[in-house]
């Protein structure tokens, strides 16, 4: 528990670094940018953060499923969630079912041979999609046994914009800017803009660490009756 918890709190501190410097290096003028650099890295720092947010994500789960992993727990013993999980990516028939009479026998035959052993490491990689929205954050969190978010959390909440619009803004800030598109009717991207998605994903990585602690803790990952 205690490596877990100290690899999950190195990839947030490794990231609060990094934007750190970020901050440092566009906005508080110790480099002497020109306003030209400063136009054009200031619209690309909100991709920069977006960049930490996603590799988070992708990070975090590979560690928490590495820790269920070595758990060696019967599959049949873990959550439904992370078996179809596991599944999923293990049998991409199940998304894509086949219609030749040969591929169906050899998908079975598989399926039957993977429920004969016991004990599977479950598939490490998280796909983000590219796109981690509020809705794709549940999907991920659900997906590994994870409590999912609610719109409304913490300091996301009314007057202030929520949590599901807060995620909206900043990722169509960021796709704007990442795919060409037009960002001028986004906000100017200020040293407060900025520390206002910087915090966002601060506070989320810090939750989703205290959510992965406490799924460890009361064994989310297995089912209710393991």
């Amino acid at each position: 528990m205690l490596d877990f918890e100290q690899a999950l709190l190195e990839q947030i501190e490794e990231r609060e670094n990094i934007l750190f410097e970020i901050e440092k290096v566009i906005f508080t003028k110790r480099y002497k940018l020109s306003q030209k650099h400063f136009n054009i890295f200031s619209v690309q720092s909100i991709t920069m953060i977006y960049a930490v947010w996603e590799g988070f994500i992708q990070k975090s789960c590979q560690l928490y499923i590495e820790k269920i992993n070595s758990l060696e727990i019967k599959f049949e013993n873990l959550s439904d969630e992370i078996q179809v999980f596991h599944l999923e990516n293990t049998f991409k028939q199940f998304k894509q079912y086949p219609e030749k009479k040969q591929k169906k026998v050899k998908f079975y035959t598989e399926l039957a041979s993977f429920h004969q052993i016991p004990i599977h490491q479950i598939h490490g990689q998280m796909h983000t999609q590219s796109n981690v929205s509020f809705e794709n954050l549940n999907i991920i969190l659900s997906a590994l046994s994870l409590e999912p978010f609610k719109e409304n959390w913490s300091v996301y909440n009314h007057p202030k914009p929520n949590l599901k619009e807060s995620l909206k803004t900043f990722l169509r800030y960021r796709n704007g800017v990442a795919h060409g598109g037009d960002v001028s009717a986004e906000e100017k991207v200020t040293q407060e803009v900025y520390e206002k998605y910087r915090d966002l994903v601060r506070n989320l990585m810090y939750e989703i660490h205290d959510r992965m602690l406490l799924g460890i803790k009361n064994k989310t990952y297995l089912r209710n009756d393991a």
